[in-house]
């Protein structure tokens, strides 16, 4: 696990084995994966600035996990000491960071690099990955590692635009704003609405 990635802390490889797309539990998985398999020409990139994809992102008061504690996490990466039985989402960020840095994974992330597509070359068999900025890399293998609630669904509701409170998806939660003694309306029906 001590091993030098192929390239420098924060360069961007040209060309990679592996291009994993996303630093959440799946991207930092399959990183550890790779590693223990003595494979180190991957790169992980991170549209963010930080790694935990889900748990990054919703930090809304009372966002828990639906799945026991002890069943979410990694198989090789066990925690007895959960504070409870459906952890929040502070001490879930807490065992994803814990874990990208017991297992050197940051050396191998790109962050502020948001993948916006990639194509197959059936000649070279190789993918060229398309980045928002203007970038491109090439990778023998393309992985999406892309959770599917990490980005926010806003409602398209006639005259939202003309509300005049304070309006906010859960994961994107103002915690600038003081909630104290206004009335909240919670729209949908998933885990942040039962939250």
């Amino acid at each position: 696990m001590s091993a030098v990635p192929r390239v420098e802390p924060g360069d961007l490889p040209r060309q990679v084995e592996v291009a994993i797309v996303g630093a959440g539990f799946g991207g930092l998985c399959l990183a550890i994966k790779l590693l223990e398999e003595g494979i180190r020409d991957f790169v992980i990139l991170e549209k963010d600035t930080e790694v935990g994809g889900t748990w990054r992102d919703n930090q809304y008061p009372g966002a828990e996990c639906d799945v026991q504690s002890h069943l979410y996490s990694y198989s090789f990466e066990g925690k007895a000491d959960w504070t409870q039985r459906y952890a929040g989402w502070k001490e879930i960020q807490q065992y994803i960071l814990d874990a990208t840095d017991k297992y050197g994974l940051r050396p191998y992330i790109r962050f502020g690099q948001q993948v916006d597509g990639a194509r197959f070359d059936e000649k070279t068999s190789r993918w060229t990955v398309h980045l928002r900025s203007g970038d491109t890399l090439l990778a023998r293998h393309f992985v999406m590692a892309t959770g599917p609630l990490h980005v926010p669904q806003m409602p398209d509701i006639k005259g939202l635009d003309r509300f005049r409170g304070k309006v906010f998806h859960s994961a994107r939660w103002d915690h600038s704003y003081d909630l104290a003694g206004k009335r909240v309306a919670s729209v949908g029906t998933g885990g942040s609405a039962i939250q």
